[in-house]
């Protein structure tokens, strides 16, 4: 409530279900008695004090009526009359905000924005008031909120890859700021088991989205409260994994009963346990997940979902008369009320506050030349031609805003692409439009509103003349704004000769810089790699060999290609970096081999190993001090298996006759598997130098999940 109050000045009234029932159903619970105090509070408003958004905050049960411990019947729910019969059975919180005279049960058009939180304890509260507290911050901001995904099922005669598709073209072309990924199962290998068919390239794909980022997630197919398609491509066990704490998507989910929310589990002797469904893990994720989901309880069909969707994305980038985004509950509001008159859209639900709005850049951005040359008269970008592009960013009313300064993020594709379905489950093939060969992704300042980057167009671009985009985000870690340019052409050679037979530099580690080849991490590490080349490096991804790619254990088959997944230096085109999360690395010994081009195609590799142990248990090794022996200074460092964590260190060291001698206490976030150096002078509690010898010291470390470990080691002094 504080947080809207603050930051959307909203008048807000929050009120218990026994509050409500004391006035309305003599206290009683009731479910038409929150449709009455809601429709009291519209019928008594004026078209300048109007109620605009509902928020559940509770989950819900289809039984209303017990009183077991275990019900979570928080908040009632508006269940169909029908149960037995999947397709006419709906719970929906629409009910609540059918407020005219002539509505009721589940006939109108809804008059309010309607959320559910479906929370269940003061934790998961607490912990889901966070989140959307911490979405509109500006350690929220990233370039993660130009991308929206589409995800296709296959088989039905590839109805579902074509509504994504469909969807996916009406953002490109209508909203071209943001950068359109599509993900459809068809396209991909499939993997026949004695446990069925599945896609690993899919799961890979959507969870490496995830947790990179993006504004909107979108699937299109079958499913259900466990999962997506049944091939698996996203299941429970994948939900808990994610970790994208501040790049927080909505889901949108036109498949069944992905977020059944109001079921639990009844026993045979009447016990009641909570049953969580797959689309509230994702809301309720405390490391990730999403940041809210528009998203089924019951069974859907396929036409009217697209129907939904579709006219979901007419609203969802709409301002109002003020120029502010459209909040989530207002986009579901004006959605479903031009959706149609059937059941179908009452099992479409808002697990996801009403009152917010999605975190899109609110400003633009413009290209002004390339190449010194306005863009209307700008040469043709060619292989291994040097380009110089430079822009600004704009306020909403076309004004230069001169007091940004900050970092711009540009990303330059190459032409879109065509993708062929490979017809796995003997279906129709079918073809689809990509643009997601990057040419060039890096950071430039901007000051003063205006910016300008340079690159080398890599040898291999797709030679013919055609045009490619220009995509960009910039914050000032206050304000963001995107914008995009699409009438840039690209192809052609360079008659420019660049000389150059070296591959890239290649600084590889695991998390951080700390980590050094043969040391530990959990099962879930992050590739690191720094790289440097003259002339840049190749990311284009034309499928000629030239990817960056990683190979775990010898794997080729599998291989790991990262073009997307490097980031230029600010403002250098010559020098970057390489982020990639693994997950579900088995214990044991690990080498990585990574393998980088440069815009010449002169490649070099580099190789790290690393053993993972599993971070269900809190493990410290290799604890050692150097120098050792030392005079003036030494450094203590540590390698552990709980890393992006806070650790609590207390370090002391001992006389060989137990006496201690010095202290030290801190706190420590270690964003890797081996500890920053805890520095010490020699120096006694006291500051008095310590005299030559061999002492003992004791190294304390508690993790944020409370769990202990302790190790010692010895050190020497020669004065």
């Amino acid at each position: 409530a504080e947080y809207h109050i603050n930051s959307d000045n909203l008048a807000i009234e929050v009120v218990t279900p026994g509050q409500i029932f004391n006035e309305f159903s003599s206290g009683a619970p009731d479910v038409a008695a929150i449709r009455d105090f809601v429709k009291m509070i519209y019928d008594r408003g004026t078209p300048e004090n109007l109620i605009k958004y509902l928020l559940l905050f509770g989950d819900g049960s289809f039984d209303n009526i017990s009183e077991h411990e275990n019900n979570t019947n928080y908040i009632l729910t508006y269940q169909s009359e029908n149960s037995i019969r999947p397709t006419q059975s709906y719970v929906t919180d629409d009910f609540f905000g059918l407020l005219d005279d002539t509505e009721g049960g589940s006939d109108g058009l809804i008059d309010i924005g309607i959320g559910r939180l479906p929370v269940t304890t003061v934790e998961e509260a607490q912990e889901i008031v966070d989140k959307i507290t911490r979405y509109g911050n500006p350690e929220a901001m990233g370039d993660w909120r130009n991308n929206i995904c589409f995800i296709g099922d296959d088989e039905d005669n590839n109805i579902h890859m074509r509504d994504a598709n469909t969807l996916a073209t009406f953002i490109d072309t209508v909203y071209p700021s943001f950068n359109v990924q599509k993900i459809f199962l068809d396209a991909y290998p499939q993997v026949s088991s004695p446990r069925g068919e599945s896609y690993p390239e899919v799961n890979t794909a959507i969870n490496n989205r995830i947790n990179s980022g993006a504004l909107i997630i979108n699937y299109t197919g079958h499913g259900n409260e466990r999962g997506l398609a049944h091939e698996q491509i996203l299941s429970m066990d994948d939900i808990p994994s994610w970790k994208n704490k501040n790049r927080l998507p909505l889901f949108i989910t036109a498949t069944c009963e992905f977020s059944r929310f109001d079921d639990i589990d009844r026993e045979i002797n009447g016990e009641i346990k909570r049953k969580t469904s797959a689309g509230e893990k994702v809301i309720l994720n405390t490391l990730g997940g999403g940041i809210g989901l528009l998203t089924t309880t019951r069974l859907v069909y396929s036409s009217p979902n697209f129907i939904l969707n579709q006219n979901f994305y007419k609203y969802a980038f709409k301002r109002d008369s003020q120029m502010k985004p459209y909040k989530l509950g207002d986009i579901l509001r004006l959605t479903k009320n031009v959706s149609g008159s059937g059941i179908n859209k009452r099992n479409f639900t808002l697990l996801g506050d009403p009152a917010l709005a999605l975190s899109y850049p609110l400003y633009n951005i413009i290209t002004d030349s390339i190449n010194g040359h306005d863009i209307e008269t700008a040469d043709t970008l060619e292989a291994l031609s040097r380009v110089t592009i430079s822009g600004h960013i704009e306020n909403l009313t076309g004004e230069i805003m001169d007091t940004f300064s900050g970092i711009v993020y540009p990303m330059v594709f190459d032409k879109p692409s065509t993708v062929t379905t490979l017809g796995n489950d003997e279906t129709p093939v079918m073809q689809f439009m990509v643009q997601d060969n990057v040419l060039y992704k890096g950071k430039a300042s901007v000051s003063n509103g205006n910016f300008s980057f340079s690159f080398v167009v890599p040898k291999d671009i797709s030679y013919n003349i055609d045009y490619g985009k220009i995509s960009y985000y910039a914050t000032n870690s206050v304000f963001d704004a995107n914008g995009v340019y699409k009438e840039i052409l690209i192809g052609g050679f360079s008659t420019d000769y660049l000389s150059d037979e070296e591959g890239p530099e290649i600084e590889l580690y695991m998390n951080n810089r700390n980590f050094v080849s043969g040391g530990i991490t959990d099962e879930n590490p992050k590739i690191l790699a720094f790289i440097s080349d003259p002339n840049g490096i190749n990311t284009v991804g034309n499928g000629i060999g030239h990817d960056i790619t990683a190979v775990l254990d010898d794997d080729y088959r599998n291989l790991i290609v990262l073009n997307n997944y490097y980031e230029s230096d600010l403002n250098s085109y010559q020098s970057g970096k390489v982020e990639y999360p693994l997950s579900g690395l088995s214990e044991g010994n690990h080498i990585i081999v990574l393998k980088i081009w440069d815009i010449l195609n002169n490649s070099a590799e580099a190789s790290i190993e690393f053993v993972v142990t599993r971070s269900s248990g809190f493990i410290i090794e290799e604890l050692f001090n150097y120098p050792n022996p030392f005079t003036d200074n030494t450094s203590f460092v540590f390698e552990h298996n709980q890393a992006e964590s806070e650790l609590n260190i207390l370090l002391q060291v001992f006389t060989l006759s137990g006496k201690i001698i010095k202290t030290i206490e801190t706190q420590i976030y270690s964003d890797g598997f081996r500890s920053d150096p805890i520095i010490w002078d020699g120096l006694d509690d006291h500051g008095n130098k310590i005299g030559t010898g061999i002492y003992i010291y004791r190294l304390q470390v508690r993790s944020s999940n409370d769990q202990m470990v302790v190790k010692t080691q010895k050190l020497v002094i020669l004065r």
